[in-house]
């Protein structure tokens, strides 16, 4: 018989045994955390804990939006923004693809990184752009420069999201941008 070697466990991964039993700790606090009722205060007072939980296993000081998991954080970031345009990197998630359908494509260079000298001739277009950059693709491992194309997009007068969720928990998340994207 063969032994079977699971090896996909950044896209997806067991449920650690602490991590199920806190979930179904969090599962007693049933109630609307919006509601003023004591059971509603009650569920508000679990999750600003499991906030602030995350938050500071993150190392994250700004807000802390929970959603169902990266896809929608995704959406919510490029469907909600107020900046005049989109720039994506070429080798985006398709979530991120699928969410700005419109946005302006970043070429990528021979090893899939971002073309600085491309991201800067869009940068200098007119209009405030909000760039998406993954920090780790999900398929080819390629590693971005956050830092350098961060420092681009902010002397631009640019906003950057990254998508951490391939990065987070093995890499320090990439605090300088203004919304970066994790998933459990």
């Amino acid at each position: 018989m063969t032994r079977r070697i699971y090896l996909d466990h950044a896209a997806t991964t067991p449920v650690l045994p602490v991590a199920r039993a806190a979930v179904a700790e969090a599962l007693q606090a049933w109630a609307n955390p919006s509601s003023p009722h004591r059971e509603g205060r009650s569920a508000r007072e679990t999750m600003e804990a499991c906030r602030a939980a995350v938050a500071g296993g993150l190392g994250w000081n700004g807000d802390l939006l929970f959603t169902s998991g990266a896809s929608e954080s995704l959406a919510l970031a490029l469907g909600r923004h107020k900046l005049d345009r989109t720039l994506i990197g070429a080798t985006e998630h398709d979530a991120v693809f699928r969410a700005a359908p419109h946005a302006t494509v970043i070429p990528v260079d021979a090893d899939g990184l971002i073309d600085r000298a491309a991201l800067g001739d869009l940068l200098q277009q007119p209009g405030r752009a909000l760039v998406a950059i993954q920090q780790v693709n999900s398929e080819t491992g390629v590693q971005q420069d956050i830092a350098a194309l961060a420092r681009m997009v902010h002397d631009a007068g640019g906003a950057l999201l990254v998508d951490a969720a391939q990065s987070a928990g093995k890499m320090p998340l990439p605090l300088m941008a203004e919304m970066i994207v994790v998933s459990a």
